[in-house]
């Protein structure tokens, strides 16, 4: 039940209200696909390209600014969408690690890789809210771009430095999962995502919550809801392949782990909040 003076009516029309928000949501930047309630909540994003084919074309025929090489985000967007900007903003011969061997490429092997813009969304995984100030701070000056293949186990890390005032990319990575800080977390999420019975095991008893007021567009509620609840007010979220973002010289803290996953020109956001138990990773706070 909500404990937000509530009781279980208000809950009722409370999942309705958000539900529907939250189709409205997608549905003006993403298509939601939806599955029967035994199967995962989590599946592929479908969305809606003429945004993001729209943002590319823009960031092509732009030059980017130079306030773009402040922020670290402003930047990313212009480098993935633009095949003249990854030429301009790439160290060659770029570096490249796989199984400890190291290869260089020029810049007329370079091909243009658009990230994490056709799927739509990106995501955060980190210790707490607090590190995600890190990514508004103009100081930072290193930024590592993680592409989590789960097909082949490992992660390809692009390595962002800002020299001279901008951003360059100056080499690429591939690390085990197994090697990763993060790699178990990133297993765990693969499985949460796919396997709804696996899934239900991982959630407290109840699950904090906050989401929009439906009796008032500015405001929020927060309270409590049960596990079979979740699916309620979760959209259908990634699987497959997912990108991460760290900022600076991030010291993962303790073993809880927040993931944040942001959608592209569409404002979306939803974040989940993990706690390491002897069970294992359980979710214990939603927010939409």
């Amino acid at each position: 039940m909500l404990m937000n003076n509530g009781n279980n009516m208000r809950l009722i029309v409370f999942i309705a209200v958000v539900a529907a928000v939250l189709t409205m949501v997608f549905a003006t930047g993403c298509t939601v696909k939806h599955t029967d309630a035994t199967d995962s909540i989590v599946d592929s994003l479908a969305y809606d390209t003429t945004e993001i084919d729209t943002l590319e074309t823009l960031a092509e025929e732009t030059p980017m600014p130079k306030s773009a090489d402040e922020l670290f985000d402003d930047f990313i967007f212009n480098f993935a969408g633009s095949k003249r900007v990854q030429k301009q903003r790439i160290h060659f011969p770029l570096s490249i690690v796989e199984d400890g061997v190291v290869k260089n490429i020029g810049r007329n092997d370079w091909k243009f890789d658009p990230f994490f813009m056709h799927q739509g969304f990106y995501t955060l995984v980190v210790s707490d809210l607090d590190e995600l100030e890190t990514s508004k701070d103009t100081k930072v000056g290193h930024v590592v771009l993680e592409k989590v293949r789960f097909a082949d186990a490992d992660i390809r890390q692009y390595v962002f430095n800002r020299i001279n005032g901008i951003w360059m990319m100056q080499s690429v990575e591939n690390v085990p999962i197994s090697e990763h800080p993060n790699g178990s977390f990133y297993l765990f999420c693969s499985q949460f995502v796919r396997d709804s019975t696996f899934r239900m095991n991982h959630m407290a008893e109840s699950v904090e919550f906050s989401g929009p007021d439906p009796d008032d567009d500015f405001s929020r509620v927060e309270g409590v809801i049960m596990p079979e609840q979740v699916s309620m007010f979760a959209p259908e979220l990634p699987q497959g392949d997912i990108y991460n973002l760290i900022y600076g010289e991030t010291t993962l803290r303790g073993e809880d782990r927040t993931l944040v996953i942001r959608g592209i020109a569409n404002g979306f956001e939803i974040v989940l909040t993990f706690r390491k138990m002897e069970t294992g990773y359980m979710l214990v706070k939603l927010v939409v």
